[in-house]
């Protein structure tokens, strides 16, 4: 819509300018209006685009971050040194498992390390070493049976390290009984969003044989494991949960067993 098609030629050519100019203003508003597609339609091309190319439509967590109480035992810390993507080694020399994720292992003696170990640990030095850091407690258990603290950790700023970790794909989630509902299910989001973005790990890993490969998993423990491996064989049927690939198993908020971890050593890529 215009002006033009406001007021009728003829009288258009005779008005003031300064009346003109009060009817483009008046017209704006309207044109914007009929020029502007309805409400919706670019979350509606958004689907329609990955409908006709396969694509998946992306997580959108709606999970927020619950609220913690501070660690009993010391909340206020200091990072000396991180161990590996999950592990930090404080000032007071205690020693801290991030609670509700896992990453690749560096492997020890000699195993080699996995896939997207060694990028794990840097990012988290990279994130916390030298930091002052507040630990949160996330299970109703404070430390684990190696008497390593279990804490969601947050820098000063207020960010979870657990969750940037989970959010750039260089952790999963791995689920426990003793860890907070609430705070997995905000993880398990995290999780979902960093898969579908193939962030991190996610982007090389996806594309393997091993993705395609199907997987069981065990209602009980939250764990996976290759389908045609004993381990899997021997979880009760009422237990058991196929996943038809990797990825399925992840987006369930399984992790994977780790006596039978399909993960790839680092050489392998």
């Amino acid at each position: 819509m215009s002006v033009s098609s406001l007021l009728p030629g003829r009288l258009m050519r005779h008005l003031p300018l300064s009346f003109l100019v009060v009817a483009l203003l008046c017209a704006a508003p309207v044109m914007a209006r009929d020029q502007a597609p309805p409400p919706g339609t670019a979350l509606v091309a958004a689907a329609q685009d990955g409908a006709e190319t396969g694509a998946e439509a992306p997580a959108v967590p709606a999970v927020q971050r619950p609220a913690l109480p501070p660690l009993a035992a010391s909340p206020q810390a200091a990072v000396a040194v991180c161990l590996d993507g999950d592990t930090l080694k404080l000032t007071s020399r205690r020693t801290v498992r991030l609670a509700g994720i896992d990453t690749p292992k560096m492997g020890k003696r000699d195993k080699k390390p996995q896939y997207y170990a060694r990028e794990a640990r840097e990012i988290l030095n990279e994130l916390a070493r030298g930091q002052d850091v507040t630990l949160y407690q996330a299970s109703n258990k404070q430390q684990d049976k190696y008497g390593r603290l279990i804490a969601d950790v947050c820098l000063p700023d207020g960010r979870s390290l657990n969750a940037l970790m989970v959010e750039a794909g260089a952790a999963f989630f791995y689920p426990h009984a003793d860890l907070d509902p609430a705070y997995q299910d905000w993880l398990k989001s995290l999780q979902a969003d960093a898969i579908h973005e193939r962030r991190g790990m996610w982007a090389w890993i996806l594309t393997q044989p091993l993705a395609l490969k199907s997987y069981t998993g065990n209602k009980e423990s939250r764990r996976f494991f290759p389908a045609a491996s004993q381990e899997a064989q021997s979880i009760k049927p009422r237990n058991r949960v196929h996943f038809g690939t990797l990825m399925d198993a992840f987006l369930a908020g399984y992790a994977p067993a780790r006596r039978t971890n399909p993960w790839p050593d680092a050489e392998e890529k």
